[in-house]
């Protein structure tokens, strides 16, 4: 059975949003995506249990 997954939603100026676009699709990834690496690789490597 798969976990179920959480929505976080980000607000950010439209210039920054083009350029994160920009950055994914340089990596083959969509803006959600990369978002959602950068999100698990900061808790990782930030979280202390």
């Amino acid at each position: 059975m798969s976990e179920e997954k959480k929505r976080l939603t980000l607000l950010v100026d439209n210039d920054i949003f083009e350029k994160f676009k920009t950055l994914a699709k340089e990596q083959n990834r969509t803006a959600g995506n990369l978002g959602t690496k950068l999100v698990n690789d900061y808790v990782k490597e930030n979280y202390k249990n």
